[in-house]
């Protein structure tokens, strides 16, 4: 278990890694980051951007500890590599930089990937891009300094939503719900979830019962999933 970040001290440059396949998006990151140093006396920021995961990677073995890192997630669910690679870079970041204050960036809209993003990786900043402005971006970096969590309006929203629902389900129960919202069919499943086929419909029908929409079509379900932020 990593330890939890605390403020930044700021007598020397803080190192900032960026991994973040659009140069525009980079570009911005840097600014906000000067902003940040006009804006906070004593503040200083060394960083490094690169385009890929596996690049970043290599960086960690010869590099010093991170103050920030901003990390963009582009995968899907079932994007076995860019899973694989995410994974690995912030875990050799939380080994190398236990103090590292982790910024997630993402373009994907789906608020089964984002939950497990959070419960994943654990960053104290989550920005779905299309929500933040360049004024939020430099707000963004200014609340993780002193460690206040920030979160993007809609992932806000996913978390209330979350919140606010009284119905626990575990992973298997989400991901069959993530699926069926993308189409896939019932019989199509079991190799997805890695259940036998009685077993999904089993638990299809414990999940309408969940959801109040008990003998309704599948559209129903994923109607009341969606409200309560599990897709």
């Amino acid at each position: 278990m990593y330890q939890k970040s605390k403020p930044l001290t700021m007598n020397k440059p803080t190192n900032v890694l960026i991994v973040e396949q659009e140069p525009l998006v980079s570009f911005s990151i840097e600014e906000a980051l000067t902003i940040v140093t006009k804006q906070l006396s004593g503040t200083q920021f060394k960083s490094k951007s690169y385009r890929s995961y596996e690049c970043a990677l290599a960086e960690m073995s010869s590099s010093k500890p991170f103050g920030l890192v901003f990390l963009n997630i582009n995968f899907v669910h079932g994007s076995y590599d860019t899973t694989h690679h995410v994974k690995d870079l912030v875990d050799a970041v939380r080994r190398n930089s236990p103090k590292t204050h982790l910024l997630t960036l993402t373009s994907v809209h789906d608020n089964f990937i984002i939950t497990e993003m959070i419960k994943t990786l654990n960053p104290e900043c989550v920005l779905l891009k299309k929500d933040v402005s360049f004024n939020e971006l430099v707000r963004a970096i200014k609340d993780v300094i002193n460690c206040i969590p920030f979160y993007s309006q809609t992932i806000l929203k996913c978390l209330r939503s979350r919140m606010t629902c009284d119905i626990a389900l575990d992973k298997r129960d989400r991901l069959i719900l993530y699926h069926l919202s993308k189409g896939i069919k019932t019989k199509d499943l079991p190799k997805l979830v890695f259940l036998s086929k009685s077993a999904v419909e089993s638990r299809k029908r414990n999940l309408k019962l969940l959801f109040s929409v008990e003998q309704k079509p599948d559209y129903f379900l994923l109607e009341q999933a969606r409200l309560k932020g599990f897709i």
